[in-house]
C-alpha cells in the first residue's frame, strides 16, 4: 500500500482511501507499509493518540486520525443513538435534518455570571431573529409547519417514533415533487402519517387520524389517495389481525377469544373475503363469531361495535357474511 519515497500527504491519502473505502483497515494492510525514513516494515497504528508510526525509528506517518468509535459502551439502540461522540445523528424528522443550533434560555452567561436586564433583552432579541431565520426558503418553512403538525397528531395517537419519522419522509417526498403547492398542509400531513402507519403496520385507522387532526375523514382520504398515486408507493393491504388486540383490550376478553378471532380472520383471508372491507368491522364481526363458537355470551353486537368504533349495522352485515362464507349458514 505504501512505497518508499511517498510523501506524508500521499501516505495519508492512501490510508484514508482504504479506511473509508473499505470501512476498516486490516492489520495485514499495515504490514505492507514501509517507513519512508528507515524503510522498516514495522508500522503500528495507535488508536489512542490517533497516529500511525514506525516502531523502529518512531517516524510518524499519519497523525490526528479521527476516532469514529463510541465513547462509552451501549446496550441498546437508544443508548447507542444518545452516546454518539459528535452529537446527534442526522434525522429526517427535523426539517433541517437537525443541523441547526439553538440559543438556549437562561439568566447566566458561559462563565456563570448573571446577565443584566439589557443583556437578557438583547439575547431574547437574538433568539427571536434566529428563530425567524432558521428556515430560509418557503419549502423549508412549509416542512417546518408540517413537522409540527405531524408531531402533534402522532402524539395524540401515540404513534412510535419510527413511524413518525417515516411520515416526515413521505411528506418531504411530496414536497420535493410539488404536491403541496395549493393544498392544505394539515391535510397532507395527516395523510402522510396515515400512510406511514399503513406502511409500518401500526393499527391506526383513517378515521382516527382524521379525528386527531381535526379534519373530515373524506378530506384526509383525498390527500392520502393523492400521495399514493403521485409518489407511486405501494402500501400493504390493511390487515385486520393487527386490530384484534386493540379491540380485545377494550372489551377485556380472554386470550382464547383472541386466538379464535385470529383463526377466523385467517380463514376469511384464505377465502379472500376480507379484501375491500373495513378492517375494524371485520375484527368486530370475527370476535363476535368467536364468542358464538366458544359458547360465550360476553357482549352484544352493539357493545362490540362501540369498542371497534363502527356501526352496529356494519357488525351485523360482516357477521352474516362470515357465517355464510365459513360455515355455510345463511341468515335472513
Amino acid at each position: 500500500m505504501h512505497e518508499r519515497g511517498l510523501s506524508e500527504n500521499e501516505v495519508a491519502y492512501k490510508f484514508f482511501r482504504g479506511r473509508f473505502g473499505e470501512m476498516s483497515i486490516l492489520p495485514d494492510e499495515l504490514q505492507r507499509w514501509s517507513c519512508p525514513q528507515c524503510g522498516s516494515k514495522k508500522i503500528v497504528e495507535d488508536k489512542r493518540s490517533g497516529e500511525i508510526y514506525c516502531s523502529d525509528c518512531g517516524f510518524v506517518l499519519v497523525q490526528k486520525l479521527l476516532d469514529e468509535s463510541k465513547e462509552w459502551r451501549e446496550f441498546g439502540d437508544e443508548e447507542s443513538e444518545r452516546r454518539d461522540r459528535v452529537g446527534s445523528p442526522l434525522t429526517t424528522a427535523i426539517y433541517d435534518y437537525g443541523l441547526s443550533t439553538t440559543l438556549e434560555t437562561g439568566i447566566k452567561d458561559a462563565t456563570g455570571k448573571v446577565l443584566s436586564a439589557e443583556a437578557m433583552a438583547e439575547a431574547q432579541k437574538l433568539r427571536l431573529w434566529q428563530q425567524r431565520n432558521r428556515a430560509y426558503s418557503s419549502a423549508e418553512r412549509n416542512l417546518q409547519v408540517a413537522s409540527k403538525t405531524i408531531a402533534q397528531i402522532a402524539d395524540q395517537l401515540k404513534v412510535p417514533k419510527p413511524t413518525y419519522v417515516r411520515a416526515i419522509q413521505i411528506y418531504r417526498d411530496a414536497l420535493e415533487r410539488g404536491l403541496v403547492r395549493g393544498r392544505p398542509i394539515n391535510s397532507l400531513a395527516a395523510a402522510a402519517l396515515y400512510a406511514a402507519c399503513r406502511d409500518n403496520g401500526i393499527p391506526r385507522t383513517l378515521k382516527e387520524v382524521a379525528i386527531a387532526s381535526g379534519l373530515k375523514r373524506k378530506e384526509v382520504a383525498r390527500s392520502y389517495r393523492l400521495l399514493i398515486r403521485s409518489l407511486e408507493n405501494k402500501m400493504p393491504l390493511s390487515d385486520p389481525t393487527i386490530y384484534v388486540e386493540k379491540v380485545a383490550s377494550k372489551l377485556k376478553v380472554g386470550p382464547e377469544v383472541e386466538r379464535e378471532t385470529l383463526k377466523i380472520l385467517k380463514e376469511a383471508k384464505d377465502k379472500k373475503i376480507t379484501a375491500g372491507k373495513d378492517p375494524l368491522g371485520m375484527v368486530a364481526a370475527a370476535m363476535y363469531l368467536a364468542t358464538q363458537r366458544l359458547g360465550l355470551q360476553l357482549f352484544t353486537q352493539k357493545q362490540i361495535a362501540e369498542a371497534a368504533n363502527v356501526t352496529e349495522v356494519t357488525v351485523r352485515n360482516r357477521y352474516k357474511g362470515l357465517r355464510e362464507a365459513l360455515e355455510g349458514v345463511k341468515e335472513a
